[in-house]
């Protein structure tokens, strides 16, 4: 018979909810489960889901939640769980930069509506990204990926074990900066094709000054932009797949470091 007062009892529960943390805290920044359309409850059901299936295979030292340590072991689980997510939604972040440089470029960044990924008004060609990046991620098995991190996760960095070292952050902010470089790289040849197209029209129009440049130029620049957008798609994905892998590596080179392992 169960004794609810059971100390063992009472280590498993917090065992589960410090487990349930670092899920819930990766699924309030992850990709696709921290869209609004996926509500908190669903998120709860979720993260309690997932601790269920995981609880029985990870193995923690007795803690008191109500110690120092038991708070340090809260706060160490929201921020690793943050962290994993946040990785991921750097490749996110990076793609609607690029569909921004390439709004930019186009004079397509008046034409916006509403996200219904981010909830906020974004241009539709940053849009039009979002979702082939979202496509890809779940062509990838991006939600396996994403768990497969939380439970890797476990092993450099246990439950109430350490502390989250701060070469973690340089290692976020590094990986960071590596993401949004290949998203600009992925977007360079369409933003330079954009540049060359209009410096050809600007020159048109010098040399025949009746061409009137936004009833000419404008038109033509957006149909370029269209255009190159649609011989670029296959490359596209396939650069997007690259730059998943490489964020799944990133996570991983965080989480080591975060612990202190090399």
């Amino acid at each position: 018979m169960i004794v609810l007062d059971s100390p063992h009892l009472l280590d498993q529960l917090v065992i589960f909810m410090l487990v349930s943390i670092r899920i819930s805290a990766m699924l309030i920044t992850a990709p696709m489960f921290s869209t609004s359309s996926v509500t908190v409850p669903i998120r709860v059901v979720i993260a309690l889901s997932i601790a269920v299936l995981m609880l029985d295979s990870i193995d923690s030292p007795k803690i008191d939640i109500l110690s120092p340590q038991g708070v340090m072991a809260i706060v160490n689980e929201a921020i690793i769980g943050t962290s994993i997510g946040l990785m991921f939604q750097l490749a996110f972040a990076a793609i609607s930069l690029m569909g921004e440089q390439v709004s930019t470029a186009s004079g397509l960044g008046f034409a916006s509506m509403l996200d219904p990924y981010t909830g906020s008004s974004s241009p539709v060609i940053t849009q039009f990204m979002t979702v082939m990046m979202l496509l890809t991620f779940m062509t990838l098995e991006g939600p396996h990926i994403l768990l497969q991190q939380l439970a890797a996760s476990f092993q450099p960095m246990p439950i109430g074990t350490g502390i989250f070292r701060p070469e973690a952050l340089l290692n976020l902010i590094k990986s960071a900066g590596v993401i949004f470089s290949a998203a600009l790289l992925i977007s360079l040849p369409i933003i330079l094709a954009l540049f060359l197209l209009t410096l050809t029209i600007g020159m048109l129009t010098r040399v025949a000054p009746q061409l009137n440049l936004f009833s000419v130029g404008f038109p033509i620049t957006l149909i370029g932009a269209i255009l190159l957008i649609l011989i670029a798609i296959p490359s596209l994905s396939n650069n997007m797949s690259s730059l998943l892998v490489e964020i799944a590596k990133q996570t991983r080179v965080v989480l080591l470091s975060g612990s202190g392992a090399r």
